[in-house]
């Protein structure tokens, strides 16, 4: 297979859209059914069950900003490898003073699944809050 870079960015649109419209459900889509998620400082999240449970209190409270900038992929086969620096603005729902930032790298491994998506099966954050 040809790794052909406007699909991976298509869809690191839509995990970026995704979260920026606390849409769990489209969230989901976009993880490997083994993915592993690492957050800064926190233990990794195995699996996209493991996943979407840790993140729905999250779009639940917050409305996020989430933006990316400086993205390098590079990949081979079924697999590519992003870098990106990102600032993410947390908005509580119910009180707008309460608000945070934080920016940070992350690296996403993805992976070239059988129904022909790319999809998220490592995410690690380096926050530099």
């Amino acid at each position: 297979m040809k790794l052909e870079l406007k699909k991976i960015r298509e869809q690191r649109d839509r995990w970026i859209d995704a979260v920026n419209k606390n849409d769990i459900d489209a969230m989901q889509n976009i993880l490997t059914e083994d993915a592993v998620w690492i957050p800064a400082g926190l233990p990794a999240l195995s699996g996209k069950k493991s996943i979407v449970e840790w993140m729905g209190p999250f779009f639940e409270t917050y409305n996020y900003e989430f933006s990316i900038t400086d993205m390098h992929i590079k990949g081979a086969g079924d697999w590519a490898v992003e870098q990106s620096s990102f600032t993410s603005n947390l908005i509580p729902k119910d009180d707008e003073d309460g608000s945070s930032s934080h920016k940070g790298k992350y690296i996403i491994i993805w992976r070239w699944e059988k129904d022909n998506q790319w999809r998220i099966e490592r995410y690690l954050d380096d926050s530099a809050e």
